[in-house]
This record gives structure tokens, C-alpha cells and sequence, in this order.
């Protein structure tokens, strides 16, 4: 089992981690960040993106102050897109918790780019942490 965090560079994105990180600890349980690929399918640019959402989440685990922090990289291509991508990798994850971060937005907002998150909140069969 595991808790498993959404991976994004955004400050929400980075409260995500540090909230799963924290479950984690509490629960007793690995950390697992997930990544959907941007849809290169070249190994090359999988390579180089892997490489910068490692870089990232070190970085936001230093800025926490746990740079030494354990956890994983889960990532793939998305297929058909993002949503479902990062659906099967908490499947693959064995997750227990999933950590999301989000932004506040107004209705309109909501309507035209909640939608993933939104997928994620109604598609994944375990509880949903959402970090504003």
C-alpha cells in the first residue's frame, strides 16, 4: 500500500507533496508521485522529463524541509489521456490515499479547467486528498 501524489510544479502542487509525505509517515506507508508523460513517446524525452519531476520533487521535499525524503516515480503515457493514465498508475501504486492539489476557482473556472481534477475525484475508487 501506499499513499500516492499527483505531480505538479505548482504551489498547490508542492502542498500536495508535503501533505502526502506527511500521510504517508502517519500511516506508515511509502510515497508514491505520479506523473502523466506530456505524450512525447520518444524514450529520450521521457527520459529528460522524468529527470525534471524528479528534479522538482526534491526540490519541493527541500523546501519542506525533508530532502532525504523516500519515494517513488510513477509515470506514463497518456492513454487515451492524462486522467486515465494517472487512474491506472494508482491502480499500479496499490495506493490507499490519493493527494491532489488544486487551486481555488470560480464557477466559470470550475466549469472549464476543473475537469481533470474533477475525473480524478469521481473515477478513483480510494479516498481523495485535496490540497488547496
Amino acid at each position: 500500500m501506499s499513499v500516492a501524489v499527483v505531480h505538479n510544479t505548482s504551489a498547490e502542487g508542492r502542498r500536495a507533496l508535503a501533505s502526502g509525505l506527511t500521510q504517508a509517515r502517519v500511516l506508515g506507508t511509502d510515497l508514491v508521485v505520479l506523473h502523466a508523460f506530456s505524450g512525447s513517446s520518444d524514450p529520450a524525452s521521457e527520459a529528460k522529463e522524468s529527470a525534471a519531476v524528479r528534479d522538482a520533487v526534491v526540490a519541493g521535499l527541500g523546501e519542506i524541509g525533508d530532502p532525504d525524503a523516500a519515494w517513488t516515480l510513477l509515470a506514463g503515457q497518456p492513454d487515451p489521456d492524462a486522467v486515465s493514465t494517472l487512474l491506472s498508475l494508482v491502480e499500479d501504486a496499490k495506493a490507499e490515499l490519493l493527494v491532489v492539489g488544486s487551486r481555488h476557482r470560480s464557477a466559470v473556472g470550475k466549469f472549464l479547467m476543473g475537469q481533470p481534477v474533477q475525473r480524478l475525484l469521481l473515477e478513483t475508487s480510494i479516498p481523495v486528498l485535496l490540497v488547496k
